[in-house]
């Protein structure tokens, strides 16, 4: 565990920041391969597993994201919480659309991956996941805590689904 923070910790260093603020391609892709090389420690994958498991773990993540991000630009700027309720309501629904995107996404990528993996690696993958965003948002904040320009300073917003 502790090999696998520092691996996080030393990719989720930031790398500049692009236009607005977000964070760079470079700085992205650092953290995507901290968060796969922190999931194929835990999940203790051989070398033979890995090499099937990673090409198609990008592959869903690339899924995953095309769907959020088709989400989050149709609301971009909108505060659910002012909206009338006409909007509300159409918020509502095509977020439970986006939440069925996803668990469609996640019924179709199952099988693949139990070609690569076993049914309990299948399993510790999703509790791996939740780890990495926890050691990665704890390394937000730390760094937000250390003379930080405010509470974005590291670039994460919060955002809900």
């Amino acid at each position: 565990m502790a090999m696998c923070t520092t691996v996080v910790l030393g990719y989720a260093q930031p790398a500049g920041r692009g236009r607005g603020g977000n964070k760079s391609p470079q700085a992205i892709e650092r953290v995507h391969a901290a968060k796969v090389a922190y999931i194929t420690d835990k999940l203790r994958l051989t070398a033979e597993q890995a090499g099937g498991f990673v090409p198609l773990y990008k592959e869903y993540e690339a899924e995953i994201m095309d769907s959020r991000k088709y989400y989050l630009k149709k609301y971009k700027g909108m505060q659910p919480d002012n909206a009338d309720d006409m909007t509300a309501k159409q918020y509502l629904e095509d977020n439970l659309d986006y939440q069925q995107a996803v668990l469609d996404i996640k019924r179709k990528y199952k099988e693949r991956f139990l070609k690569v993996l076993s049914p309990q690696q299948l399993t510790d993958l999703q509790q791996a996941e939740r780890e990495f965003r926890q050691v990665l948002m704890q390394r937000m904040k730390e760094r937000r805590g250390q003379g930080g320009n405010g509470p974005n300073r590291g670039g994460m917003r919060r955002r809900s689904n």
